[in-house]
This record gives C-alpha cells, structure tokens and sequence, in this order.
C-alpha cells in the first residue's frame, strides 16, 4: 500500500497540475483565437450580406469553407456543456454584437444572426472552433505515464523484496535460526548489503563455533577429571572424612552438564503433538525434588503442536528454581484463545523488579552468592529462555497472588 502511495501521489499531483495549466493557459488561448477569427469571418459575411446581398455572401463564406443558408424559424437544440464551449460563446458574441445564437453540434457550430426575413444562420466546422488535439495529448501525456509507472513500480518492486529478503534474513539469524536459502540480489547497493550480511553471518557464526567448541572442550576435559578423582575417593576407606569433598564433586558435575547443555546448538527439527499433563508428570518423577508440596492444576486431554525435548526442558528448569527457593509448588496449564498458557509459581522470597530481566542472562545470579551449594551455576533459566524462543514461546516473570513467591508464565501457541 505504502508503494502505491509513493508511485500514485507524485503521479496525481503532476497530471493533475499539467492538465490545470495546459487548460487554464494554453488551450485556453488556442479557443480563444479560433473564437476571434470566426468572429472577424462572421461580421464580414453579415457586412457583406447588407451591402452586397445573399448571394455575395455565400460566395465569400463558401470560400471560407463556411455553410451560408436562411432559415425561417431559429433552431438551437444543443445547450452548453464544456467551458470552453461557454468561452467561444462569449467571445463570438463580444466581438459581433448581443443578437447572436449559437448552436454546438456535433459536427459544426451553427451561428444564427436575426435579419428581416428570417435568421441568417452560418455552419462553421467544429475543428475551426475547438481543437482535438488537446484531448489527444492529455490521454498520450496520462497513458505514457501510467505505462511507465507501472514498470517502475515492478522495477522497484523487485528492489524492495531484495530488500524484504534480506530483513527477513537478518531477523531470522537474529533469533538463531539457520538461514539456507539466501543470495543477494537487486540493485549493485542491496547486493553489496546482502553481500556484507553474508561476510557478517558468517564471522559470527565462526566466533559462536570458536566459543563453543571452547567451552565443549573446557567441559569435557574437566568432567574426566572430575570423574578420576570420583573414582579414587570410591577407593579409600575413611569414608566421613571424603564426603563434603564427594558432594563438591556432584555439584561440579552438575555445573559441567549445565554448561555442556548451553554449548550445545539447539535444533529443531519438526513439532510433534504433545499431551502436556504427561510431560510435567514426568519432570516431576525426574526431579530431586519431587518430595516438596507439589500441586499439579492441569487437565488430562490438552495437547499442544510443539518439540517435546524444549518444552520439558523449559518446563524442568523453570520447576527445579522454584523449588530451590519454595516449600510449595504449584503448576498449572490452560487455554487462551489459541495459546497455551503455563504457570509456575512457588511460595519463595520472590524475584524483586529490577532483576527479573537480568535472571535470563547467562551466569546472573541475584545473590552473587560464592557457594556453590546455594547460588547455583546461572545458566538455567537462560537454557530456559533461548528454548522458549526456538519454540515460539515467551516466559514472563511476575509476583504470585496465591503463594507470595514467584510466578513464571509460558505462553506459546496451540498450532505451531
């Protein structure tokens, strides 16, 4: 529509005061000559007429291509229409005299003038009065220009979905989706743009590998240590004097995972149809902390279009934070319009304000606690979140009206 807009406004405009300034100018001083020479035509025929007779008359106006004849009655059946029809009426009837009628036909322009006997009445030929021409060129000027409009509109048509694709391209790498089916095309400068994106993607793409290989590394090499040193503790006998330092162990193994799970490149393949009451009944019997006081809200027949793998790992993460924090739980689900909607909320100290964007970051911990008994290791709820964009869904954080702790709401559609 905006496309439109900017081909048809200039396009109206300028027709538009062409046309005003051809008529109000130009055509208006060609109608108004040919109305002052059939002026000067018709007083000498009339002149002609009162010192030399009729037959005089005719001569002179037949050689004016003029057709001379006396009629009895005056016959004027045509009224007025145009302006310039008006114009040429009262610039003939200015410079001959008030006792004049004239006649629009289609073919002439009858001119009647009163004498004794009748009505002298003069055919001239419409071309003599008013000019085609004009109307020719108007249509020439209007058709070229709608002609040639059109194919700059499919031109920059072209232009403009070059442009489109390459937007839509940057907002998908945006999001992490892997784009396959992108080559620069259009003008020398969008294909330089797309040319540039490409050389930017690509960069990147090579720096998050780099990164992530990295900490793939970094974490492999670290969990066979770790698992070496486990074994060894097996080994020995004094078993209360090596059980803090096992349980240090299991805590690193658990921040390993996590950071093994973040390195990981999520991918999506297809969505399946998924029975949610299922999926939280089993992040609950996988949890350590199924013993809490867990309340499940959740009807046995809502299914949902969505990768299973995300959405319970989603669910997993999001459970395990309000359990570290609350006593009790509750998880409920239903339906809004065509959304699911997923509510977890726990009876914990809460997620002030000003820091429920900042737990989404990676490593962000509210309590900047040391102790890796207690902070944890930061990364699950930004797993959590890059999920839920990979998936369509948003996670929002709020305050529980019903337990006073945290509420963390997953809304995704029914039908992906």
């Amino acid at each position: 529509m905006g496309l439109l807009l900017i081909f048809l406004v200039p396009l109206i405009i300028i027709q538009c005061s062409v046309i005003f300034f051809f008529y109000d100018r130009h055509w208006e001083k060609i109608v108004n000559r040919f109305s002052n020479i059939a002026s000067n035509n018709i007083n000498l025929i009339i002149n002609q007429y009162q010192i030399n007779g009729f037959n005089t008359a005719k001569n002179i106006a037949g050689k004016l291509n003029i057709n001379l004849r006396i009629e009895e009655e005056l016959q004027v059946n045509s009224k007025i229409k145009s302006p310039l029809e008006k114009k040429i009426h009262e610039t003939i009837k200015s410079r001959v005299n008030k006792d004049i009628n004239i006649d629009f036909n289609k073919n002439f322009v009858s001119v009647f003038h009163g004498i004794d006997n009748g009505h002298l009445k003069m055919d001239f030929p419409r071309k003599y009065l008013l000019s085609e021409t004009p109307t020719i060129y108007i249509l020439w000027i209007i058709s070229t220009s709608l002609i040639l409009s059109l194919i700059a509109f499919l031109f920059l048509r072209i232009q403009i979905r070059a442009i489109f694709r390459l937007a839509n391209s940057a907002e998908e790498f945006g999001r992490g989706k892997k784009i396959e089916k992108f080559k620069p095309e259009g003008a020398l400068e969008i294909r330089s743009a797309g040319n540039a994106f490409m050389k930017m993607r690509s960069r990147i793409n090579n720096y998050i590998d780099q990164k992530t290989s990295f900490l793939a590394g970094i974490s492999h090499d670290l969990g066979t240590i770790i698992t070496r040193i486990k074994l060894r503790l097996e080994l020995l006998e004094n078993q209360r004097e090596i059980k803090d330092i096992k349980k240090d162990i299991e805590i690193m193994q658990v921040f390993l995972k996590e950071y093994l799970d973040y390195s990981k490149e999520i991918k999506i393949t297809s969505f399946v149809k998924v029975n949610l009451q299922n999926i939280i009944s089993e992040v609950i019997q996988l949890s350590k902390f199924k013993k809490k006081g867990i309340k499940i809200n959740c009807s046995k027949n809502l299914f949902v279009m969505t990768d299973k793998n995300s959405l319970y790992r989603i669910i997993f993460n999001l459970f395990e934070n309000a359990c570290k924090y609350g006593d009790k739980i509750e998880i409920s689900a239903k339906k809004q319009d065509n959304k699911l909607k997923i509510i977890i909320e726990d009876d914990g100290p809460g997620i002030e304000n000003q820091f429920r964007k900042k737990v989404f970051k990676p490593f962000y911990k509210i309590d900047n606690s040391r102790n890796l008994n207690e902070g944890g290791s930061g990364l699950g709820l930004s797993i959590a979140k890059e999920l839920a964009k990979k998936i369509k869904a948003r996670i929002h954080i709020s305050k529980s009206g019903k337990l006073k702790g945290s509420l963390f709401s997953i809304t995704l559609p029914l039908f992906n």
